[in-house]
């Protein structure tokens, strides 16, 4: 639908957290092959949380709060 109204920063202001977990999937992907140790304690992003003692709920609360206010700022941006 952003794509359609030709507003692709809308898009990425309210898909963050999605943009997150793909980026942190490409850079453990990227650092581990230039150095050989791992940038994340696990990839995607929410597993790192997890293993650094995060407990699922948490992590789902935080990431749908931060969903949350980037999409409130993405519709008042508009």
């Amino acid at each position: 639908m952003a794509i359609y109204l030709q507003i692709p920063l809308f898009l990425l202001i309210i898909a963050i957290i999605p943009i997150l977990e793909t980026l942190s999937d490409i850079l453990q992907v990227m650092y581990f092959r230039r150095t050989g140790k791992r940038l994340f304690r696990m990839a995607p992003l929410h597993h790192h949380f997890e293993l650094t003692g995060w407990r699922e709920n948490r992590v789902v609360g935080v990431f749908s709060l931060v969903t949350l206010i980037a999409s409130i700022i993405g519709i008042l941006a508009i």
